[in-house]
């Protein structure tokens, strides 16, 4: 398993303040709904890895993205189109968001 995640943040994340997580990331990170700590500069928030439904052309039922709300955080880190974030894990509850 990798120490870090990165994603390079697209438009809609930045305009919805959010981080999505692909699905083949999401064992990095606790279970989907499990509270952890991400520390983003000097601050620790508790946040979750949350289910969204998508709906797209194809079957008559919602696939679920996943995501990590960034609006409890975004004062002091806004999130931009293009910009690179990096996640690294320290422990199994604290990860740093950079």
């Amino acid at each position: 398993m990798a120490d870090e995640y990165r994603r390079k943040i697209s438009g809609e994340e930045a305009q919805e303040r959010y981080i999505a997580i692909v699905k083949n990331k999401l064992e990095f990170f606790p279970k989907v709904g499990k509270p952890f700590k991400l520390k983003v500069k000097n601050k620790q928030f508790e946040i979750t890895v949350e289910p969204h439904e998508v709906w797209s052309m194809g079957p008559k039922k919602p696939q679920l993205n996943y995501r990590i709300d960034a609006k409890i955080f975004w004062e002091i880190f806004p999130l931009h189109f293009g910009q690179t974030v990096h996640i690294e894990k320290k422990k199994d509850d604290l990860y740093v968001l950079t």
